[in-house]
């Protein structure tokens, strides 16, 4: 394969997977600035970017591919291997850098958005315990840093 072709066809794929992966941080910004009470707008968020990750899933397969038919092997030191090859004044390294760069600011919303769901998810459960006077299991950590169960029973329906 020319450099010029695999210059063209690594500067398309990366630039579509940058608007994709843009699409992707907006959903996630958006994602976190919805009120974990509002099940709807969360729902509608998740279906859009479980059809946003099947899209990007698809073209990052699609690159590996491209990769691995250039020479390279299709994993991040291939695709490294394969850009240095084909770049051209260095516009294919900066545009693979923008793209990780979006990436790596995906993972963090991403990570911090679990978070929020994961205690909010907590503080709903504690609260159907104590209503329902069941015992609440809330893990700690023992003084040689092993988890250890505590059984708290909390219940307004005794009270």
């Amino acid at each position: 394969m020319n450099k010029i072709t695999c210059f063209n066809e690594l500067k398309k794929t990366i630039t579509h997977e940058i608007g994709l992966t843009d699409k992707l941080l907006s959903l996630l910004k958006s994602e976190s600035k919805t009120s974990p009470k509002d099940t709807d707008a969360l729902l509608s968020v998740s279906d859009e970017k479980n059809k946003l990750l099947q899209i990007i899933e698809q073209h990052h397969s699609n690159r590996n591919a491209f990769i691995k038919y250039a020479g390279f092997s299709p994993d991040h030191q291939g695709t490294i291997a394969c850009i240095s090859a084909c770049d051209h004044n260095n516009e294919l390294s900066t545009l693979w850098k923008k793209f990780q760069a979006i990436v790596k600011e995906c993972q963090h919303i991403n990570q911090i958005n679990g978070s929020t769901l994961d205690s909010s998810l907590r503080i709903v459960k504690q609260a159907l315990s104590i209503l329902y006077g069941e015992k609440i299991h809330e893990n700690t950590y023992d003084a040689s840093g092993h988890s250890k169960t505590n059984n708290m029973g909390r219940s307004i329906a005794k009270a």
